[in-house]
């Protein structure tokens, strides 16, 4: 069994509401709550030892991080965060100093968002320490953008650059909410997702949502200094790191290509790099352009929670 299978049988089972605009399967789900309103939701949960390692990090960038993520998922929708539930599960005797500077990293980046926290729930028990942050946000007159929109001939566009965020910067990660609203309400974006699995796999997310292929340029692949340095102690090509590292959190966005000449023009996202990718195209799967023009298939790779090794 692998995550996205199951998520696949979940979808395929699962009876919908009618006022449930769009349930699992996107990076939140979307709730008709008046006749021009909505309500977005997502939930993510964290844990020591995968998401974050408690020998090596702080409390208070674990709980920053944690909140970050979930800020991310409405990012990636094109929509505002509002508030959030938090449910935190702490080992047997954890000391209070530990929950008070889980917190501080937890309002640090909630404050700087207006996010106000409004319950959650606290436990203890004999396990890792869990945090799970579900937040509500709303779509402030505009559509929440899905991963299903894709058409043949868009330009695909990222932010940022890609790879060996776990040098610190999954840590550390500026969420591009800024960056979408600006999208959102400026520009006909057709999908966007948040590369949170990893470039290939979650282009892969947008591909199999909305029945289409792409063709990556391999040239302009924006390859981060941290890919770089991670390459060296791994043996594997920067490029790598930049298709198939999770928790980057840049915004991965479909539109038509005339859109996409306005977006790179635009002169909006100061400080953010935005490159165009390559583009989407009949067909299946993922596929590679090299500098020369040769075109190979590629295999989507990222991180799966559940899946078996190979």
């Amino acid at each position: 069994m692998g995550e996205f299978s199951f998520i696949e049988w979940l979808r395929k089972w699962q009876k919908r509401r009618k006022d449930v605009m769009l349930g699992i399967g996107d990076d939140c789900a979307v709730i008709d709550v008046s006749s021009d309103k909505a309500c977005l939701i997502t939930t993510d949960m964290l844990v020591d030892g995968t998401h974050f390692d408690l020998k090596k990090c702080t409390a208070q960038e674990a709980g920053r991080k944690a909140i970050a993520c979930s800020i991310s998922d409405v990012a990636a929708m094109g929509c505002q965060p509002t508030v959030a539930v938090i449910s935190l599960c702490f080992p047997d005797h954890t000391p209070e100093k530990f929950a008070r500077e889980l917190y501080k990293g937890i309002w640090g980046i909630s404050d700087t968002y207006g996010i106000e926290i409004v319950g959650g729930d606290i436990i203890s028990g004999r396990s890792p320490f869990c945090i799970n942050v579900t937040m509500l946000g709303r779509d402030e007159g505009l559509k929440p953008i899905r991963r299903s929109g894709a058409r043949i001939g868009d330009a695909i566009l990222v932010t940022g650059t890609l790879g060996g965020s776990i040098l610190g910067r999954h840590l550390s990660f500026e969420p591009r909410l800024k960056e979408a609203l600006v999208l959102n309400k400026n520009f006909a974006i057709h999908a966007m997702i948040d590369i949170s699995d990893g470039l290939t796999a979650d282009l892969n997310h947008i591909l199999e949502e909305s029945g289409a292929g792409a063709i990556l340029y391999e040239d302009q692949i924006p390859v981060s200094r941290a890919a770089v340095e991670l390459s060296k102690k791994t043996g594997c090509t920067p490029l790598h790191h930049a298709l198939s590292d999770g928790e980057d959190y840049e915004l991965l966005i479909t539109l038509s290509k005339a859109q996409a000449k306005k977006v790179l023009s635009s002169g909006l996202f100061a400080g953010v790099t935005v490159s165009c990718i390559g583009e989407i195209v009949k067909g299946h799967g993922v596929r590679m352009k090299s500098s020369v023009g040769a075109i190979r298939l590629i295999r989507p790779r990222g991180y799966e929670h559940l899946k078996y090794k190979e």
